[in-house]
């Protein structure tokens, strides 16, 4: 099995901890042999987390040219993490991750991405404290990505559940939940097949399962949906986090083989 990859990777052109070159080198040292990055896209009503055209287009040019200069040493893709709010979509990528971070609420967008308590506050003020209510529109946005660009990989596809630790929040095993999940899953299947099993909570907030979660693993594997591993890293410690775990996680969920991404497209890697 070739060493590892890591397509979703944040640096200091958003809320990253390290610039780009920082970030490759640290994937060597971890033995990845191939890296891609993914800042968020612009999103007009959220600086902070996002870049601005003028810095997508330096962005670009720049990892363009750490490809360069590390050829032969290391692959480096350049990618972007689109939002399903993004309004100028980035051009001269290998690849995008289709994502949702906020739902829409009259005229208004709100975040699902900002702790429990801020997500407390928006299932109560916009949705009449009915958090399945909140998912079912979270989850509508999500499958909605898939008709805003054209995603190669689907990101964090039950962002809804980051701050749930042991239900929380809410019942994941409710049908109602359940539906909308799968609903979107059914949706986002016709278009795209690839969903990231992402690592990135387990790192920074110590739960014990992944986007997505073992019961929706689990079914994208019935449905035929093919996943690829990512740490969602904004920092160095957390490249590759638990990726050997997630290998024995999705061989249990019945998945044969991950996806990778190479110089001629995605391929199939046997696990």
């Amino acid at each position: 099995m070739p060493g590892y990859q890591n397509l979703h990777t944040h640096t200091t052109y958003v809320d990253g901890t390290l610039p780009p070159e920082a970030m490759i080198e640290a994937a060597l040292k971890k033995g990845c042999d191939s890296i891609g990055f993914s800042e968020h896209s612009y999103v007009p009503f959220d600086d902070r987390y996002s870049m601005s055209p003028d810095a997508a287009l330096e962005y670009v040019r720049e990892i363009n040219a750490l490809r360069d200069k590390y050829e032969g040493t290391i692959e480096v893709f350049i990618g972007v993490e689109h939002d399903y709010c993004t309004t100028v979509p980035v051009q001269g990528l290998d690849y995008r991750i289709g994502s949702a971070h906020y739902v829409k609420r009259g005229d208004e967008y709100v975040t699902v991405d900002a702790g429990a308590d801020h997500q407390k506050q928006i299932a109560n003020e916009y949705f009449g404290g009915d958090y399945y209510a909140m998912a079912e529109a979270y989850f509508e946005t999500v499958a909605g990505i898939i008709d805003k660009a054209d995603i190669d990989i689907i990101g964090h596809f039950d962002l809804i559940a980051k701050y749930n630790f042991d239900g929380s929040l809410f019942d994941e095993t409710r049908p109602r939940y359940r539906s909308a999940a799968l609903e979107a899953m059914d949706m986002i299947l016709k278009r795209c097949r690839l969903f990231e099993v992402n690592t990135g909570m387990l790192y920074r907030y110590g739960k014990q399962e992944p986007y997505p979660s073992v019961f929706l693993l689990k079914e994208l594997q019935t449905r035929s949906g093919e996943v690829i591993l990512s740490s969602d890293s904004h920092d160095a410690q957390s490249l590759c986090y638990k990726f050997r775990e997630m290998l024995v996680l999705l061989k249990a969920c019945g998945f044969k083989y991950i996806k990778r991404l190479t110089k001629s497209g995605f391929i199939d890697i046997i696990i």
